[in-house]
């Protein structure tokens, strides 16, 4: 008997969700179908067609269902089934999770059933109803439409129903088509009137930062075509805020006919190597994977235009992935003018329709480059002739949830897959990616492009011993250096950005009596003083309270903030340059109404002359009259209790030191650390990423961590401690008895043992590299402790 695996949307019928169907008619895996799950109606897609006997299915084949029907325009291609099932067997998770993200967006609401008459003049008795469905059908042309809002009566679709049983109708299901031409798909772009936008974001863009927020994000990249949705979408701003740039002209319509065609930057001898060896393997159809290490601004968005202009040309389709897609408007620009209305970008921000016509046109192959975050891995690209990764060492390649993989891993297995090249793009690679691309032999080819492709100099970057200020007896949260920098910044009429990564005033309360912090009942965590708002807040789970006026430990009344956050940073410089403005952007500011567009708006225009931020200013905009950013403590990320802290300081430190000089004047950074010497300081205050990764490479063999080790981070959570511990030992004792190859630590309490009343736990298995995650599956298969939860995370970025 034929019969096809069907798997169901995770979000409605569960994880487990993958049912066996009676495959009746032409089935296909990726084959998108409506199928029964008790009482209710799902949308699924097989996964395998296949015959089978009833011993072999375990049940009597009379029980199996049959689909309902097969939903035309909508089916995955073959390589979208296969990413999933590779998701499922190395990240060990099932099926219908790893292919939930791969699910169309807003399908449900464009879907119809379509009934067609094929037996014009039946021989058989018919009651009257019938008799009338068919003239309506006749008179509407052979057909009729059930669709969302244009429902058809109860009566009516039982008459179909046993019309069809007779063969004289028959039933599909289909998308409802889009209209050719809607309002919304013209594209919009900046005014090309510098001056105005200027003067509108120093006058009046102060008091409309909405407006002024939608130019910033847009002025990154002037030549940037984009929609109405789009545009709200990646500024997060409403139609009405693009129709009043439209009114005052600084937002245009853009006419294809009078725009100029610029000519692409001639590029530099590094460049062409790049892009020669790139496009060699995409015309010989082969799999070959590239890491392409350029400094800032060096010109790799140009090696991906061109690579990407030879797949175009031989046919094939483009991937290319971002880390988030709000911050990519320029990487969008230089698409849209290069390829046109061929680009396609997938956003979650997006309005439902617009985001299933963007997937329609690529399934159907009218969208040949596409543009979007992780999880634009699961498009519905039939002939992909290169996938681009570009900042590939961006944590946000990680999903942190379930089906828990790596956009690295799956980008590799596409262009396996394809037979296509994989370009993944950094100015500080991930140590693992630099590690494959200095191996013998290398798994990943490494091109290089040492210098700026621009005369644009590298910011200059000065480091401050802040325990010079403690061993004189003068702490402070400026060192003298930063301090004097200020002054000349300001006097100058430039402007000023601090950076902290640690929002609040400070991060606990200390008794001084007795050495109590205050604690979260719900958390192991300190509670983090909010002077503003004068509250004590937990920064996991949310809960908060008044500052006591006594410790609840010993009564004594010497209650004092320690510590340093942005709050204290803010209050401290606005004490010291009273002459300047001073404003704090972090998480607290940001989730207040319009707070975010109005700081940066005012900053913008020069009102705020210093801006103190965590890592939300660290990233996204460009500010061109601000010359001098100062890192208040360079030791908050590199005292994290995680392998990857002093990569990710590393990483951010030379994130932020590009925030300075974006303009026409050279830029200076400040950092200020308790570990002056440490490798990550050192290194980022001279660009010099090599240098890091020897270091780094010696100290992960020493501690036996990835690139050299396989990590596979199981943790275990409950409300119950002694469950908890009671689950660790059973996975642990499970895992022992497989004899892996390899170190099985723990199980040990999470670096943050308790989170929001949940105790946790993990054990760490350190694999051989290349070990396949398989067998930890099979010996967790069945492993459902009571009221406790399981999570195998598989080359988890963090261990915390």
């Amino acid at each position: 008997m034929r019969v096809a695996d069907v798997a169901i949307d995770p979000r409605t019928g569960g994880a487990e969700a993958l049912y066996t169907y009676l495959a009746e008619g032409p089935l296909t895996p990726g084959d998108a179908v409506f199928v029964s799950v008790g009482a209710q109606t799902n949308l699924g897609f097989v996964t395998s067609v296949y015959e089978a006997t009833e011993t072999e299915l375990g049940f009597p084949i009379k029980n199996l269902k049959p689909i309902l029907g097969v939903i035309q325009g909508l089916s995955l291609p073959n390589s979208v089934i296969e990413l999933a099932k590779f998701i499922a067997s190395e990240y060990l998770c099932t099926l219908p999770v790893a292919l939930g993200a791969a699910t169309p967006p807003g399908v449900r609401d464009r879907l119809m059933t379509a009934w067609s008459l094929v037996n014009d003049d039946p021989d058989m008795p018919l009651t009257p109803l019938q008799t009338e469905v068919l003239r309506v059908m006749r008179e509407a042309g052979g057909f009729l439409i059930d669709q969302k809002g244009k429902r058809i009566e109860a009566a009516t679709a039982r008459s179909l129903r046993l019309l069809r049983a007779r063969g004289v109708v028959s039933q599909s299901l289909k998308i409802l088509p889009f209209p050719e031409k809607k309002k919304g798909d013209v594209l919009l772009h900046l005014t090309s009137d510098e001056g105005r936008l200027e003067e509108f974001l120093h006058k009046e863009g102060k008091r409309k930062p909405a407006q002024a927020l939608t130019l910033m994000r847009m002025q990154g990249a002037e030549s940037a075509r984009l929609t109405a949705s789009e545009i709200k979408a990646l500024a997060g701003v409403t139609e009405t805020t693009i129709k009043a740039l439209l009114d005052i002209g600084l937002l245009e319509r853009f006419d294809p006919q009078s725009a100029n065609p610029s000519q692409p930057p001639r590029p530099n001898p590094a460049q062409q190597i790049a892009i020669d060896s790139i496009s060699e393997s995409v015309t010989a159809h082969e799999f070959r994977p590239f890491l392409l290490y350029g400094v800032t601004g060096s010109g790799k968005t140009e090696v991906y235009l061109r690579a990407a202009a030879v797949a175009l040309q031989e046919g094939r389709q483009v991937l290319y992935l971002v880390p988030e897609i709000a911050l990519a408007t320029q990487a969008i620009a230089q698409l849209r003018a290069r390829f046109g209305s061929g680009v396609a970008i997938l956003h979650s921000e997006l309005p439902n329709n617009e985001r299933l016509n963007n997937w329609l046109r690529i399934r159907d192959g009218k969208a040949s480059v596409v543009l979007g975050a992780r999880s634009a891995l699961f498009a519905p690209l039939a002939n992909l002739g290169l996938v681009i990764v570009d900042e590939e060492h961006e944590a946000s390649y990680k999903q942190e949830n379930a089906p828990r993989y790596h956009s690295k891993a799956l980008a590799l297995f596409l262009g396996k897959h394809h037979k296509c090249p994989v370009v993944l793009g950094s100015a500080t690679p991930s140590i693992e990616s630099f590690f494959e691309a200095e191996a013998e032999p290398p798994a990943l080819t490494l091109l290089s492009i040492p210098q700026r492709a621009a005369k644009a100099e590298l910011p200059k970057v000065y480091i401050d011993d802040l325990t010079e200020g403690y061993k004189r007896g003068k702490p402070s949260i400026l060192a003298q250096d930063l301090h004097d920098r200020i002054v000349s910044t300001l006097a100058d009429g430039r402007q000023v950005i601090l950076f902290l990564n640690r929002r609040a005033y400070a991060p606990f309360i200390i008794c001084r009596d007795c050495g109590n912090q205050m604690q979260c009942p719900h958390c192991a965590v300190s509670l983090s003083f909010h002077r503003k708002d004068g509250r004590l807040r937990c920064h996991h789970c949310g809960y908060n309270t008044r500052p006591p006026e006594a410790c609840p430990k010993c009564g004594g009344a010497r209650l004092n903030p320690f510590g340093v956050g942005t709050e204290k940073v803010e209050e401290a410089v606005a004490a010291e340059f009273p002459q300047a403005r001073v404003a704090r952007l972090d998480r607290d500011v940001a989730k207040r109404k319009g707070a975010l567009e109005e700081t940066l708006a005012q900053f913008r225009s020069g009102d705020i002359q210093i801006l103190v931020g965590t890592q939300m200013v660290a990233k996204g905009l460009d500010f061109p009259n601000v010359t001098l950013v100062g890192v208040i403590a360079a030791d908050v990320s590199l005292n994290i209790p995680d392998f990857r802290s002093s990569e990710r300081t590393f990483q951010l430190l030379s994130q932020v030191a590009g925030r300075a000089g974006r303009g026409t004047a050279l830029g200076s950074v400040v950092i200020q650390t308790f570990n002056p010497n440490h490798v990550s300081v050192r290194t980022a205050q001279v660009h010099d990423f090599v240098s890091f990764y020897e270091s780094i490479k010696v100290e992960r063999e020493q501690a036996g961590y990835p690139p050299f080790r396989r990590l596979v981070n199981i943790v275990l959570s409950g409300e119950s401690q002694s469950a908890v511990i009671a689950a660790g030992d059973e996975a642990h004792h499970r895992l022992r008895s497989l004899s892996l190859t390899g170190q099985i630590l723990g199980p040990v309490d999470c670096a943050v043992e308790r989170v929001q009343n949940r105790w946790r736990r993990h054990l760490l298995l350190k694999l051989p590299t290349g070990t396949s995650s398989a067998p930890v599956g099979e010996a967790l298969l069945g492993f459902a402790p009571k009221n406790v939860q399981v999570v195998i995370d598989v080359d988890p970025y963090s261990l915390m």
